[in-house]
């Protein structure tokens, strides 16, 4: 029996990002349902179900991603449209019920507790998998172009890692400070838990893709948690080359050049 090979360009940098975004939310959202049945399961009982049933989506579509990387896609797209459907009814629910979440679940209001990633995943994971139909151009050009997007991508959610914290510090001041209310902390809070964990996400996949040493990864993995620290780890690896693109960066641009007389 022949053993599926890799589909072309699955095992590129959206595979990557999508495949830790999905561990990501699978632990929080198993991490948050465990602890609220096991604080006051009473509370809210459909919400924290609910919150059960979006880890366990989550956990079967890291699987459902990572089986796509050698070809099979068909159970990836039907999770994708489940997690998605659960997504857009719980969202509903949680509008037109709300005396069943009296605490919110993963996916009430559409995900606004995560700043809508829940909603837009599911999404970006469809369009990933529409991009690796059959006949659509996955050469080394593209390669590039994929590796060169994903370290922008770093780069832009660095600053808006920074950002975030500028919000939430300022909203700290206004809660903690002045005793004026919570808004900030409120708005800016969410906000800042999506964005950081896009940026560990990106810089697991940058650190792979730039062939980064364990102490630099851990260094990048370590500038999320003091405010702006984002921003100082990335202008110093724009000036240290470890964000430089060439053709030769990525696997298939190295076997290319090796290959050239």
């Amino acid at each position: 029996m022949s053993t599926p090979q890799a589909a072309p360009g699955t095992r590129s940098g959206p595979h990557q990002v999508l495949l830790l975004v999905y561990a990501l939310f699978t632990v929080a959202a198993g991490a948050r349902s465990g602890v609220q049945l096991a604080i006051d399961p009473g509370r809210a009982p459909v919400a924290y179900g609910l919150s059960v049933v979006a880890a366990v989506t989550y956990a079967l579509g890291w699987v459902a991603i990572r089986r796509a990387s050698v070809g099979r896609t068909g159970f990836a797209r039907w999770m994708l449209w489940v997690e998605l459907g659960g997504v857009v009814v719980v969202g509903v629910l949680s509008l037109v019920r709300r005396d069943w979440f009296p605490e919110p679940s993963v996916w009430s209001d559409f995900g606004i507790g995560y700043v809508f990633v829940p909603l837009v995943l599911p999404v970006t994971g469809l369009l990933w998998l529409h991009r690796q139909a059959p006949g659509r151009d996955h050469g080394p050009g593209t390669m590039v172009t994929v590796h060169r997007r994903i370290v922008t991508a770093f780069r832009v959610v660095a600053l808006l890692e920074a950002v975030s914290w500028l919000g939430l510090l300022i909203g700290m001041f206004f809660k903690y400070v002045t005793e004026s209310g919570e808004v900030g902390v409120q708005v800016f809070g969410p906000i800042h838990g999506a964005v950081f964990i896009a940026y560990v996400a990106l810089t697991l996949v940058t650190a792979r893709l730039q062939r980064w040493s364990l102490p630099v990864t851990v260094v990048a993995l370590g500038c999320s948690i003091p405010p702006f620290a984002t921003v100082v780890f990335e202008v110093w690896a724009q000036r240290t080359g470890r964000l430089a693109v060439s053709p030769a960066a990525s696997p298939e641009g190295r076997r290319e050049f090796t290959a050239a007389p």
